[in-house]
């Protein structure tokens, strides 16, 4: 009885070791078959991720693609961020008139001033990349204030994108008929014997011809109250009225007053003479050496903006630029017509940042100054 008893428990454990393995091998094949449904789902998920992003891709590319193709289907906005009747505004009317007529879009002006530029240049920094708002930039908001302090709410290089090198802007320094000077030199003489006491005005703080003064005063070692205005009409009109002594302003705005005799130019500020008034020496060559001030407008987008729309955009100036009527209007006007393209123009505003920063440092120029 106890063999017996013994041999059944032994039968018995055989067969309970036997079931446990039984179902081990169980666990270990549905494990098997768990990772294998993970890895196909895994697989699965990766591929569908893959061909969501390839369509994404796609779609991506033919819109922009389509959009370049149609470009422009409705009128364009080309924002001016200074007062009407400057250099820059001029320059934007002239060219939007010819633009308009080889996009077969209307080109709209907005003035849109303030801050020296800069709250137009901001607007369109923050507009979609599409091509329908534009700028037309200049020294002020594109190289001179966005190199000062406090920071801007723009960066030019991060958020805008170079369109065309339209013209440059032929400046003078004049002076008020009742201040006595003839020539630079008597001009620099005349402030040195009184510190402080000359006024000079400007288009607003930190801007081209704020900061082409601040370079006159700092080459020449003679210092003047400066008085910012919202523009150049009323530096003009200050000029004429005896209120201010001196400015350096674009031929543009003041041209009229130098015919008429009712304000005095004593040279122009270009590195080379004045496109109208060609008997003006350069301050350079009237006794200041090494001294040259050259401002310019610039049309750009917001960056982002496809190349194909860019190239279009360019391409209608390109156009523009070659038409007689158009070079005509830009000589009377006094400004320098020159339609050069994105990758010149990136490259010239480079250059100016370079040239611009140690000046501005050593002039201790703020928003403020």
């Amino acid at each position: 009885m106890t063999g017996f008893a013994l041999g059944s428990v032994g039968s018995a454990r055989t067969s309970a070791d036997s079931a446990l393995s039984s179902v081990g091998s169980a666990r270990s094949s549905a494990d098997s078959a768990l990772s294998s449904a993970d890895s196909a789902l895994s697989l699965g998920h990766w591929i569908r991720l893959s061909l969501c992003l390839t369509v994404i891709a796609l779609a991506f590319f033919w819109s922009t693609t389509a959009l370049a193709q149609s470009y422009p289907t409705r009128p364009i906005t080309l924002i001016v961020p200074y007062p009407a009747g400057g250099a820059t505004d001029v320059t934007a009317r002239v060219i939007a008139a010819e633009m308009s007529k080889h996009l077969q879009q209307k080109v709209i002006v907005e003035n849109k001033p303030g801050a020296v530029g800069t709250v137009g240049a901001g607007f369109v920094a923050k507009q979609p990349p599409d091509g329908y708002t534009l700028l037309l930039g200049g020294p002020g908001n594109l190289t001179l204030r966005p190199l000062m302090q406090p920071p801007l709410s723009y960066d030019p290089l991060r958020d805008l994108a170079t369109v065309n090198h339209v013209a440059n802007y032929d400046h003078l320094l004049v002076v008020r008929n009742g201040l006595g000077v003839n020539s630079v030199t008597e001009l620099i003489a005349l402030a040195k014997s009184k510190p402080g006491a000359l006024t000079f005005g400007s288009s607003g703080t930190g801007g081209p011809q704020h900061m082409a003064v601040e370079l006159f005063m700092l080459m020449a070692g003679i210092e003047m109250k400066h008085i910012p205005y919202k523009g150049e009409a009323p530096v003009v009109t200050d000029l004429g009225g005896e209120r201010i002594d001196v400015s350096i302003i674009t031929a543009t705005a003041i041209g009229s007053f130098v015919k008429e005799g009712r304000v005095k130019a004593l040279a122009a500020t270009n590195p080379y003479r004045s496109n109208t008034f060609k008997n003006l020496p350069t301050v350079f060559e009237a006794g200041l050496p090494g001294y040259e001030f050259e401002s310019y407008g610039g049309i750009m987008a917001p960056a982002g903006t496809p190349k194909a729309v860019i190239d279009t955009l360019n391409g209608a100036i390109a156009k523009a630029v070659a038409s007689p009527e158009l070079q005509q209007k830009f000589l009377d006007a006094n400004l320098f017509l020159l339609g050069k393209g994105p990758e010149e123009f990136s490259k010239f505003l480079a250059a100016e940042r370079l040239k611009w920063a140690p000046i501005i440092k050593k002039a201790g120029a703020t928003d403020a100054s």
